[in-house]
């Protein structure tokens, strides 16, 4: 039996292990934790970090793996490619492209490099590293190589503590390298795309929802419009950049996340990454316009050719997070009537009882998400606020803890 090594257990990756099991494959989930919500639906859980790439060639050397493959996350997926080159495994992309598009100075180099537009930025390791810098406030410090949120600042104006915070952003990076780039205003939004044979396709682009500020400044994602309603000169921008931004970092064949500013009909790219998103997003995409992203995902990974394709939106959805107070997570009650009437379009609990949750507002620390769909964009907030109001979030201890006040 063909052998499949998935990196990192999340909701996306239960998808993927479903659909790698359907296609003859013995599956073995790699994650750190030690019950991912994914392992009850893999054949087998390895209880190792994703981030050891050599400790993971390691272990698909004695496991002869046929395919070593994640999807949304990261440093998982510069992991796989590291392996998949080693062991001479199909990949959608080279060990040093997944570093390219991992590490934010590199890419955010050759986006420029290459007309794609996007924030000035430098390398900084000191507050002194600003002074012959022509910039303005506000700026944004972050790690070079990390993910969810962490060690991310927005600076306002001039501080005493800045040296604090460059290091606290360093602390959080593999490399130990911190960024900074001037802060661009407007509305955030996500361009998700899939490039085949080279050729840059947008499948949708939404609106990412923000919450309030945290002890950082920044504003975290509460959860996204999708489609995000745009004139035809935008998206045809849209995929311009996307274009671009293949071509440049020699994607053929891969899953494409664009995050980016819009502001008066003019996009500029935060970031990106060479998967598909995390949370409720692929199946979202499949519902919406028909598009099966892990399914297409995992063509790039085994070189089937790709057979997907698009149909025009129905319905507006939107995914909602849910974030709680620190607490060690128990269950979630959604109110089994919206379930059952239509008010939810589906919703699951992102962690396992047991959990332990700190105070943070990062990716991490979302304890489950709620999707709703509508025809038009007021009845899917009125479904939206109806939920938030109903539904909570119970601690070991029966305590509510959901966090209400950030909708």
């Amino acid at each position: 039996m063909k052998k499949a090594i998935v990196l990192g257990g999340t909701r996306p990756h239960i998808t993927l292990i479903q659909k790698l099991k359907d296609r003859g494959y013995y599956v073995i989930l790699l994650d750190y934790l030690e019950s991912p919500i994914a392992k009850e639906y893999a054949d087998e859980h390895i209880r190792e970090s994703t981030l050891d790439k050599d400790l993971v060639l390691k272990i698909a050397k004695e496991q002869k793996a046929d395919l070593v493959i994640s999807t949304c996350i990261d440093q998982a997926n510069v992991t796989a490619a590291f392996v998949c080159e080693q062991m001479g495994l199909p990949a959608p992309y080279s060990f040093e492209t997944a570093l390219n598009v991992t590490d934010k100075l590199k890419m955010k180099a050759i986006l420029i490099r290459n007309g794609v537009p996007t924030s000035k930025f430098k390398k900084i390791a000191k507050s002194a590293d600003l002074e012959n810098w022509n910039f303005n406030y506000p700026i944004i410090i972050k790690p070079t190589d990390s993910n969810s949120s962490k060690g991310i600042y927005k600076i306002e104006e001039p501080i005493s503590s800045l040296d604090e915070i460059i290091q606290d952003a360093i602390s959080y990076s593999r490399t130990k390298e911190a960024i900074v780039e001037e802060f661009v205003s407007g509305q955030e939004i996500g361009i998700d795309t899939f490039v085949s044979n080279g050729v840059a396709k947008v499948l949708m682009i939404k609106e990412r929802r923000k919450i309030i500020k945290n002890a950082q400044g920044c504003q975290n994602i509460l959860g996204c419009i999708w489609p995000m309603p745009l004139t035809e000169d935008v998206k045809k921008k849209a995929e311009i950049i996307a274009n671009k931004i293949a071509k440049a970092f020699g994607l053929n064949n891969s899953a494409l996340m664009i995050q980016a500013i819009l502001k008066d009909g003019e996009l500029s790219v935060i970031e990106f990454g060479a998967r598909i998103g995390g949370g409720e997003s692929y199946r979202i995409i499949k519902d919406c316009v028909g598009f099966d992203y892990v399914e297409a995902s995992i063509s790039t990974f085994t070189g089937e050719p790709l057979k997907e394709k698009l149909r025009s939106p129905e319905y507006y959805y939107a995914d909602n997070f849910i974030y709680v107070k620190e607490c060690i997570f128990n269950n979630i009650d959604f109110c089994d009537e919206f379930l059952y009437d239509g008010t939810i379009d589906h919703a699951y609990a992102l962690k396992t009882k047991g959990s332990k949750i700190d105070s943070s507002l990062s990716s991490n620390n979302r304890v489950g998400t709620f999707v709703v769909k509508a025809k038009d964009i007021n009845t899917l907030y009125e479904k939206i606020e109806k939920v938030i109001s109903n539904m909570e979030v119970y601690d070991i201890d029966g305590n509510p803890v959901m966090r209400k006040d950030i909708y």
